[in-house]
């Protein structure tokens, strides 16, 4: 049975600053007031389609804050039902549709909580699964770096590709960033918005290891297996 949230503004800062879990209650309270039954009962794909409709009934008459909020709200709720589509058309239509929303939030200005940076780093990914040209899928991830110190996956991205194309040198730079920012200060505690464990953890330090064995800068290749320890070529004055 979902809560019910009678006082709580949906378009709140702190509203959105509590995470999508809260979020989602919130709109299954809304609903339920609505006169929509069974909302507790319906299946993850059933309640986002219940919440854009509630936006879709309800976003032409809002405030200009209440506007750019229901922007960000209908970006999310399109990219998790493409999560739930099964059709790979209809998935892609919702990418398409989540993105152009994020976009338009991030073009109506700083938006100082959690889903600036939120917006601008699920804004990549959807490049990426849409399969725009580097260069701006890259502009949008360092954006999103900028915005918010404490979160690390939008760089991790970055490196990730980096590593697939084997361009070392870059994938090197970002992840030097990544072990000297992020290893080890999982934001979790303070921030609510999908963290991802391994843009913090152990997988920082195994992927550096990688790219520096593969620039040289490692001697013994099964280092980057953790089975030997570090011997870099610094240390024997060859840098």
């Amino acid at each position: 049975m979902p809560l019910f949230f009678p006082k709580i503004d949906p378009y709140s800062k702190f509203t959105i600053n509590l995470g999508p879990l809260y979020v989602e209650r919130v709109f299954d309270s809304i609903l339920t007031r609505q006169g929509i039954k069974s909302v507790g009962m319906m299946g993850d794909k059933q309640r986002f389609e219940h919440y854009l409709d509630y936006l879709r009934a309800f976003g032409n008459v809002a405030s200009r804050n209440r506007y750019t909020v229901i922007q960000f709200y209908r970006g999310h709720f399109y990219q998790q039902l493409a999560n739930h589509s099964i059709s790979k058309e209809f998935a892609r239509q919702h990418q398409e549709k989540a993105l152009c929303y994020y976009q338009t939030y991030l073009a109506l200005g700083a938006h100082h909580d959690e889903s600036w940076y939120y917006v601008q780093w699920q804004a990549g990914m959807l490049q990426e699964v849409l399969h725009y040209p580097w260069i701006e899928i890259e502009k949008t991830f360092l954006k999103a770096t900028s915005i918010d110190p404490l979160r690390g996956e939008a760089n991790k991205r970055i490196v990730q590709h980096y590593i697939r194309g084997r361009e070392w040198k870059k994938a090197y730079h970002y992840s030097l960033i990544a072990k000297e920012r992020f290893l080890d200060k999982n934001p979790v505690a303070q921030r609510r918005w999908f963290v991802d464990f391994d843009a913090y953890d152990w997988n920082i330090l195994r992927a550096h290891r990688v790219i520096m064995y593969k620039l040289g800068l490692l001697k013994e290749k099964n280092v980057v297996n953790g089975t030997a320890s570090p011997q870099t070529i610094s240390q024997q004055g060859r840098l």
